[in-house]
């Protein structure tokens, strides 16, 4: 007999031991299969980018090893998977500033959008009296945000296509706005009915009343900003800071301008795989190109279809193929010039901080940037590491030419092989 003192482990916790050896000799046999982007991420997100690409690799890969390791992951869930998206506001240590009337207003358990690889919990309730919606983070009495009804063009359920749906098995819906779409996640298909049917309905109901808009005005604290909506500032963000000074403190969040729409809502450019992935490409660039050119700062307003449509256009530049695209080609020069002037014209359009001058062109060059397959790129990323990534470096550089920052060096793995001296005269700021 074994002494009293000595506990077997039990079967769990064998087995989980058993998973991690399998994944660990699974990854061994991966080893340089893994890439990683050239913009660094937060540490959380950067946790969840690896994980991702693990998963991936063990999913692609053909051994048994792989095969093993990926069904010993999915076959062990916990209390917590269980729990997610079940329960009431109690269930999340929610209590809402703004009372719930249960007879009027309707409350659920959703998962919200924060970026396309990051879904939090929140309680949500629709004010039809507030004429607004509400998102409550957990452990929280103020909301995270409010959305006005006011705000909402439209409400739909979205159909992912096949193999990107960052959740498998939940129901998507999007609410969308002039500036950004809301996606939230449902664990029943009951729940995202019931919830558009009712949502649709107290817009339906809700007036243009002075009362709505005195009501309104006491939540425009927690109504998501215009710089807020088109970049994604705030607590949250999954790429790190960029130096914006000649001390390493001074550092600015990058503004992602192409982020109305998630990966997974948008249109695939070019299909994986396809051998024209390069001339449809750089069609679609340089029709991006035309669009943004055709808007004046002037007569720019968030409710012209053509506004909205030029975000969303703007936003498939996320599946982008970066890894198909033959960096040594004319082609690729002239897609990295296009979504470079491209990216100029959008950020002097939004102007967030009013036009560039001599004090903010490094910020704005460093910070305005493009989400494309899966990295981040700015003004400064594109211009001194992609298109000037093998020519000479400059010396003495002066505004409005803005020098890329020491960090972002890592982007020199995208500079183009088509090098030539007239580049000066093809990359225009809008300064001459």
């Amino acid at each position: 007999h074994e002494p009293a003192s000595i506990k077997r482990p039990p079967r769990s916790h064998r087995g989980h031991k058993s998973s991690i050896r399998t994944v660990n000799k699974a990854l061994k046999s991966m080893k340089g299969q893994l890439t990683s982007t050239a913009a660094s991420m937060l540490p959380p997100e950067e946790s969840c980018r690896k994980i991702s690409d693990i998963l991936s690799a063990l999913s692609s890969n053909n051994s048994s090893k792989g095969v093993e390791a990926i069904r010993l992951l999915v076959k062990s869930n916990n209390s917590k998977d269980v729990a997610f998206l079940r329960g009431s506001s109690a269930e999340l240590g929610v209590i809402p500033i703004e009372p719930i009337e249960n007879k009027v207003d309707t409350q659920c358990i959703v998962a919200r959008c924060i970026w396309d690889s990051h879904w939090r919990e929140e309680l949500c309730v629709v004010y039809p009296k507030g004429h607004h919606l509400a998102f409550y983070a957990p452990l929280t009495k103020k909301p995270s945000l409010v959305v006005s009804f006011e705000e909402i063009i439209g409400v739909r359920k979205c159909n992912p296509l096949a193999g990107t749906n960052p959740l498998p098995g939940f129901h998507l819906l999007s609410i969308d706005t002039a500036w950004r779409c809301h996606y939230l996640a449902f664990a029943e298909e009951t729940e995202i009915d019931s919830f558009f049917s009712r949502l649709n309905d107290a817009m339906f109901r809700s007036s243009e009343s002075k009362a709505k808009k005195s009501k309104a005005q006491g939540w425009e604290n927690y109504q998501m900003s215009l710089e807020t909506a088109l970049t994604g500032l705030g607590i949250h963000s999954k790429w790190t800071p960029v130096t914006t000074g000649k001390k390493s403190k001074q550092k600015k969040p990058r503004r992602i301008l192409n982020g109305r729409r998630m990966a997974f809502d948008a249109d695939f450019i070019a299909k994986p795989g396809n051998g024209d992935t390069l001339d449809e490409v750089a069609k679609y660039v340089e029709n991006l190109v035309r669009m943004a050119l055709s808007f004046s700062p002037d007569a720019l307003t968030a409710s012209q279809p053509s506004v909205m449509e030029f975000l969303d256009e703007v936003s498939r530049l996320r599946l982008i193929p970066l890894h198909e695209i033959d960096l040594n080609t004319k082609e690729a020069f002239c897609i990295f010039v296009n979504v470079y002037h491209c990216l100029l014209q959008h950020a002097l359009l939004i102007a967030v901080d009013g036009l560039p001058n001599k004090r903010s062109v490094v910020p704005f060059k460093r910070c305005s940037c493009y989400e494309i397959g899966g990295d981040v790129f700015s003004l400064s990323d594109l211009e001194c590491y992609v298109i000037r990534g093998k020519t000479s470096r400059a010396t003495h550089p002066k505004p409005p030419f803005v020098d890329g920052a020491k960090k972002s060096r890592t982007f020199l793995q995208y500079s183009l092989g088509a090098t030539d001296h007239r580049i000066n005269f093809v990359l225009n700021n809008g300064d001459l």
